[in-house]
């Protein structure tokens, strides 16, 4: 069985907790957005999955993750379906594996035949969750029933769960994996709901109501949005 990556996180003496999910590769919409909330090294970023495939630089994305992590920022990486997607690729063949990466637009992972070893080590250590003193965080969601904290495959993929009180210790959950309009995200937001999907489909740029990606100041209880600009 493949270990379970999670980490407890405390609070920063002085900077700010911020929630960002579902990059999917459009790294100059990342870089606009870390700008906008003028990221420190005071800070706490948390990525909530899925940060490649589907847009054009998923490369980048990673690059820019990788470069705030050396130069001493607080980035926290969770893993998400799409990572788990380009980990599982290293087990197929030369072929298969190209055809994947085609297929989500994320040949710039690739470093000859191979995943390029620094991304892939990247992935390897990302987080399946990270609880903290007041939320849980976490790509897709959990599994509710049995196993809860040990269930990866609803951390990636779960689309539907219901909140337990007693079980999530009354925290809020903050959650990507299945994009949401804007509207309906913020409307969440102000009433202060327990599970908060941020994910508003930056990709689905054509999409009405979707085409951002968002920044939520967990402290603040406030989102901050970059509309996308790959084009």
């Amino acid at each position: 069985m493949k270990k379970l990556r999670f980490v407890y996180v405390e609070k920063p003496p002085k900077g700010r907790r911020l929630v960002i999910s579902d990059i999917h590769g459009c790294s100059r919409t990342f870089k606009k957005l870390l700008e906008k909330v003028e990221l420190t090294k005071e800070d706490q970023l948390f990525i909530l999955g899925d940060a490649i495939n589907k847009g054009p630089n998923s490369n980048k994305v990673l690059n820019r993750i990788i470069n705030l992590q050396a130069k001493g920022f607080g980035v926290f990486y969770l893993r998400g379906n799409h990572e788990q997607i380009i980990l599982n690729s290293k087990n197929k063949t030369v072929g298969q594996r190209k055809r994947i990466m085609k297929s989500l637009k994320a040949l710039n992972l690739l470093e000859g035949k191979v995943v390029n070893p620094i991304y892939l080590e990247l992935l390897k250590n990302s987080y399946h969750f990270i609880e903290t003193e007041n939320y849980f965080l976490v790509h897709a969601g959990f599994n509710e029933k049995e196993n809860t904290f040990i269930d990866k495959k609803a951390m990636l993929q779960s689309r539907n769960f219901e909140y337990n009180k007693a079980l999530f210790k009354n925290k809020k959950i903050i959650i990507g994996h299945t994009p949401q309009d804007l509207e309906k995200i913020q409307k969440k937001i102000s009433k202060e709901k327990r599970v908060i999907c941020i994910d508003n489909g930056c990709i689905n740029f054509n999409t009405e109501g979707q085409g951002n990606l968002l920044c939520f100041n967990l402290d603040k209880n406030k989102v901050h949005r970059q509309k996308y600009c790959e084009q």
